[in-house]
């Protein structure tokens, strides 16, 4: 009886010890924050008479990417409209979106409904339209797209 004892206090303290070890790592694992860095896309478009149109093609990504934000830089104050945005790739159009009330900060991902995932293969067409902007109406219009929210 002696010896079983003996065998039980230690399985107690490792099972303990594992039990407190799983518990640490997955909670470190979970908090700690995404070291990768961060895919930035900035797109310049200049407004005049208030619209722009844009319509450039880009070198192919070195990998998928899903783009969860695309902020929009706008004069404070200054408001529109984007009549269209479309962007093609290797397997046809990857993101679309028309007819969207923006302002200074909107990000169009959430605006259009959901993130566009651009694929590896081959170049990336980028299409965008926007009228009704005022009180600006000759200024200047960025989108920063993002991998990161």
């Amino acid at each position: 009886m002696n010896l079983l004892k003996m065998f039980i206090k230690p399985a107690k303290v490792l099972a303990f010890a594992l039990s407190f070890l799983i518990l640490c790592f997955t909670t470190t694992a979970m908090a700690v924050p995404n070291t990768f860095a961060t895919l930035i896309i900035t797109e310049k478009a200049q407004i005049k008479g208030g619209k722009f149109s844009i319509d450039t093609t880009t070198p192919a990504l070195p990998a998928t990417t899903v783009i969860r934000s695309a902020k929009l830089v706008l004069a404070p104050g200054e408001t529109g409209t984007i009549n269209k945005i479309k962007i093609t790739g290797s397997n046809g159009i990857e993101f679309g979106c028309q007819n969207i009330k923006v302002k200074d900060g909107v990000d169009l991902i959430k605006a259009c409904g959901g993130p566009a995932v651009l694929e590896a293969s081959g170049p990336i067409t980028y299409v965008a339209e926007g009228s009704d902007f005022a009180p600006k109406r000759n200024t200047q219009l960025q989108v920063v797209l993002s991998d990161d929210f």
